[in-house]
This record gives C-alpha cells, structure tokens and sequence, in this order.
C-alpha cells in the first residue's frame, strides 16, 4: 500500500474525454477534465486512507477505509464507492443511477497507471511521482 502514497501528477491521458462522456459527465466537465493537469495525493490519515485531486479549476477529496462503502461526490453527481486493495492493486468500485464504473490503479515502473472501464469504454491515464 504504501508504493501509493505522496503526490502524484498526470502525465498522459488516452480516451479520457470518451469515457467521461460515456459515464454521462456534463460536456462543459467533460472539456475541463479534458485540459487540466492534476495532482493526486494519497496518503494514510489514522485508519483511513485520503485521496486528494487538484487542478487548477477544481478539487476534490475522499476519505474511506479499504473495503468499506462510501459516498462521494463528484462533478455534481454522487456515487457509491468501495475501494479495495487487490494483489497490489487499488480496485475502486463505482454505482450510481444503475451504472457501475471500475478504477484500477497500479504501479508499474515508478508510474501509477489508472484504468477506467465502464461498460466497453477504457480510458488510461498515467502519474509520475513528484518530488518531496
């Protein structure tokens, strides 16, 4: 668990606009999303894990114990979520209005590499490590 913690900062992005589009996003948050670099932190808080997301135009954050549901909220919708830790990997399960979306992260080479699915569209994006 502890390969996931401290800042993270996107560095490639493919079919991220299609998938924010298939999952329903708004189109004015799907051109954001589209064109800001985020800065993901993770980190340990007690017995609770916290994922920070910042931009230049936005921010968000949640707190959740592993494999524990959870609500968030997010771009205006709110979601269902667990996240669980499955053979070194974040596997992130997202329900709403009847759809469920997967957000598996991994590290491979120094990067973490996040995969959305939902329904047959993928989107990768990738983070590199930041400095201390």
């Amino acid at each position: 668990m502890e390969a996931f913690f401290g800042n993270w900062k996107l560095v490639s992005s493919e079919n991220f606009e299609e998938y924010m589009r298939a999952i329903g996003l708004a189109e004015e948050v799907v051109q954001i999303g589209n064109i800001v670099t985020p800065v993901l932190s993770i980190y340990q808080d007690g017995e609770k894990l916290v994922m920070k997301l910042k931009t230049s135009v936005f921010s968000s954050e949640k707190s959740f114990v592993l494999g524990e549901e959870f609500d968030e909220n997010f771009a205006g919708q709110k979601y269902r979520s667990v996240i669980n830790l499955d053979d070194g990997k974040l596997v992130q399960t997202q329900k709403w209005d009847g759809k469920t979306t997967i957000q598996t992260r991994k590290i491979q080479d120094g990067k973490m590499i996040l995969t959305m699915s939902y329904k047959d569209t993928v989107a990768v994006r990738t983070y590199e490590k930041m400095a201390d």
